[in-house]
């Protein structure tokens, strides 16, 4: 710790004495004002506008109108986005005597390929990346926000989640969870125990993200071996990278909803002026145990419905972060924490799954378990512009992270669970060299675990992994050309001498394209040789495990896991009509995964880590068609429909807690004032699983959602009326551990406010 913390502050002396010496776009004396406008003549409120070659950004107020003042004579790319009315790139001059106002004219409706992405490597737009990305951000994010990470990405293209009450929920991308799935807070790890438990939570509350990327399928080579199912990167700006737009900036969130007696607030401040950018946030939730109408055992035996007993969950977080920008880069560090906690419901029925939904082999309740967890955390992160020919920016990422989660039984704490983990980036951005663009990476990270207490089922360990990638694009005619090569050493260690400590080396290829074969039409492909080393929970664990209702056995010689996998994307994008189909297919040799033995230790079942050759295969639909479109008002229908499938090569036989195939249609219209949606979701019924794995039945939802908004000048009140399960349907979620025990929650109606000033 000490180390980090010397290193960490000589790197930001070194790098402030660099950048202070380059002259600041603020110094000069001329401007730039204008107007944004829709097609239809009408002004846009709350437009983004940029001036990307000096990192400058601010929102149009109620009348459409912007300006930026202090900048140097000259031309200037700027652009304007706006989700509701589109997008514009233009070129624009600014002088020192004041030159005319310019007025933009936003053409369309902004598409999907016109959003950025930064998870796949060097900032792309969505449909020039050959493997499938989705982000959510915006409106759509507010929306979608729960509790847990899980949660709200449920609903995206090929993502379900682990939910475990109201506490704990970590994606599942395309059946693929835990360690196979890299949860990243600005491209660092979260460096939480989230992946060897589903009653662990992740250590990032949705409250604090700003706009979240989700990378389906393998992304190894940018992300680890910990990526070979994919990627979900939470983007929260808490290190500024680019000047402030104002010297303050606010946005605040509540909502209070029915069902749990939810209530939630956020606060994010921003600002600075020079060469100081500042963020704060600030949030908190609390909500009681929820309500479902779906039937699960009850005491002895008989079927009961409402409360789910010990699903409550509570949290606060706050983070305060600096950076020193220049015209050549950045320099900037956060300090934050967050706690969080949650009751585990169903913790102590001590069985791995349950025939049916009525019956249970009920224990005598224990009491209820909760869980307490703290985490502190350290980033830092710098780029520096143009360092020398043929790159465009060195970044410098790095990352401490304290966590402590203690499960809690009474008044004594039954397991204890502690990480410490460091991680630091470097990566290297060429720039048209040989006429490619991409990016040269070096990473490394060491994550020191310990779990002590009732249910320790692995002694201590360290773990240590050394990484080196690169992943480059260009340009062939109508064919965006990407592959990546990445390798990894692992050094994993128990601290019981009788286990062998690994040391493991693996290689991840990638090789895309994509190909614009006519006007609004593209193909992509990407085929990935991920490799993945075995975690240490794998290798070494031995005892009880609660959440899996299992007691656990590791194996110490387990061997790499390997995938070989191929994506096909088609991409339609008319002014009015934008769809994706995406099909996948992925076979792993040496797979890893927990197999029954038939044996009993402590009325736990036995299950032991073993390895088989796997496969899996699916498909993802998604788009939407705009219905009406006068002025700035919007009317389109969304749709979405994905499934999946795997099993064990060898024998057919189906993996556990792999989603249904599900769909989804969606009438949104979008304003500048109102927004309205309905969707419909059908989720179909599982019945293809393993031994000894229950199936469970399919449901119908529907959601809805009204929000008004009130310009005040540059200040935005919204206040959004949202229903979920408006029929009170009663579903389950057929990959979690708790499908049966605690169930989806049942009618939930919430009122949003949300302030931006």
């Amino acid at each position: 710790m000490n180390t980090l913390r010397t290193s960490m502050a000589a790197v930001v002396a070194v790098a402030l004495a660099a950048i202070g010496a380059w002259p600041a776009h603020a110094d000069g004396n001329a401007s730039l004002t204008g107007t944004v406008l829709t097609a239809g003549g009408e002004p846009v409120a709350g437009a983004e506008v940029s001036l990307p070659e000096v990192r400058l950004t601010t929102f149009t107020d109620e009348d459409g109108r912007f300006s930026f003042a202090g900048l140097q004579p000259g031309d200037f790319l700027i652009s304007v986005a706006s989700a509701r009315s589109g997008g514009v790139v233009a070129r624009v001059e600014a002088t020192a005597d004041g030159a005319e106002p310019v007025t933009l004219t936003l053409d369309k409706l902004v598409h999907s390929h016109g959003i950025t992405v930064t998870a796949a490597g060097v900032a792309r737009g969505l449909g020039e990346v050959a493997q499938p990305v989705d982000v959510l951000g915006g409106e759509d994010l507010l929306l979608r926000k729960q509790s847990t990470l899980g949660e709200t990405l449920a609903q995206q293209p090929g993502v379900t989640a682990s939910t475990y009450g109201q506490g704990s929920s970590r994606p599942v991308i395309r059946g693929l969870g835990a360690d196979r799935i890299r949860i990243l807070e600005n491209g660092l790890d979260t460096g939480d125990v989230s992946s060897i438990g589903p009653d662990h939570a992740v250590a990032i509350d949705p409250l604090a993200a700003e706009r979240i990327e989700v990378v389906r399928g393998p992304a190894a080579v940018l992300w680890g071996a910990n990526a070979i199912g994919g990627v979900v990167n939470v983007l929260d700006g808490r290190v500024p990278d680019k000047p402030a737009a104002a010297p303050v900036a606010a946005v605040v969130e509540l909502e209070a909803g029915s069902n749990a007696d939810k209530r939630s607030g956020a606060a994010k401040l921003d600002g600075g002026g020079g060469h100081f950018a500042w963020h704060l946030d600030l949030y908190a939730r609390d909500q009681d145990d929820y309500s479902s109408p779906a039937e699960r055992p009850g005491h002895g035996g008989e079927p009961e419905t409402g409360t789910v007993e010990n699903s409550w969950a509570k949290a606060q977080g706050a983070t305060i972060g600096g950076s020193f920008v220049a015209d050549r880069g950045f320099i900037g560090i956060a300090l934050g924490g967050y706690e969080t906690e949650y009751g585990i419901p169903g913790h102590h029925h001590h069985h791995h799954e349950e025939p049916s939904v009525f019956k249970e082999d009920h224990e005598e309740e224990e009491g209820g378990v909760y869980a307490d967890l703290e985490q502190r955390r350290v980033d830092l992160h710098g780029q520096l512009d143009n360092p020398f020919r043929g790159f465009s920016a060195i970044r410098l990422s790095a990352g401490w992270r304290d966590y402590q989660h203690d499960e809690v039984e009474g008044d004594e704490i039954g397991t204890r669970f502690t990480n410490e983990w460091t991680e630091t980036r470097l990566d290297f951005l060429n720039k048209d060299v040989l006429g490619f663009d991409g990016t040269l990476g070096l990473q490394y990270s060491h994550r020191d675990f310990a779990a002590s207490g009732d249910e320790a089922y692995v002694e201590p360990t360290e773990t240590t992994k050394l990484g080196a990638y690169l992943f480059e694009q260009t340009e062939l005619g109508p064919v965006d050309f990407q592959f990546g090569l990445r390798y990894d050493n692992q050094d994993t260690r128990s601290s019981d001498p009788d286990l062998p400590d690994r040391d493991f080396q693996t290689w991840t290829g990638s090789v895309g394209v994509v190909w614009s074969f006519v006007d609004s039409w593209s193909l992509s492909a990407a085929v990935n040789r991920p490799e993945r080393a075995p975690t240490a929970e794998e290798l070494y664990s031995d005892g009880p495990h609660a959440a899996t209702r299992a007691y656990e056995i590791g194996d110490p010689d387990l061997d790499t896991e390997i995938g070989a996998g191929l994506d096909l994307s088609l991409r339609a994008a008319y002014d009015r009509f934008e769809a994706t189909l995406s099909v996948f297919a992925t076979r792993y040799d040496n797979f890893i995964y927990l197999e029954e033995t038939g044996e009993v230790i402590d009325e736990f079942e036995v299950l032991q880590f073993t390895q088989a050759d796997a496969e899996f295969t699916g498909l993802e639909l998604h788009g939407h068609y705009e219905i009406l479109h006068r002025g700035s008002s919007h009317l389109h229908l969304g749709f979405s429909y994905d499934r999946v499938q795997a099993e064990l090569r060898d024998t057919g036989d189906p993996l556990p807690r792999i989603p249904p195939q599900r769909g989804r249609l969606a009438l949104v219209f979008m304003s500048e004032k109102i927004d309205a949606r309905i969707e419909g979701w059908w989720v179909d019924e599982q019945d293809r699983v393993a031994e000894p794995e229950a199936p469970t039945p399919g449901y119908e939802m529907l959601n809805a959602s009204f929000g008004y908004r009130l310009f005040a000048g540059r200040t935005v009140h919204e206040l959004i009326l949202r229903g979920r399960n408006l029929t009170n349907a009663a579903a389950y979620n057929h990959v979690s551990f708790l499908k049966l025990a605690a169930p989806l929650p049942g009618r939930d109606i919430a009122l949003i406010y949300r302030l931006l000033l």
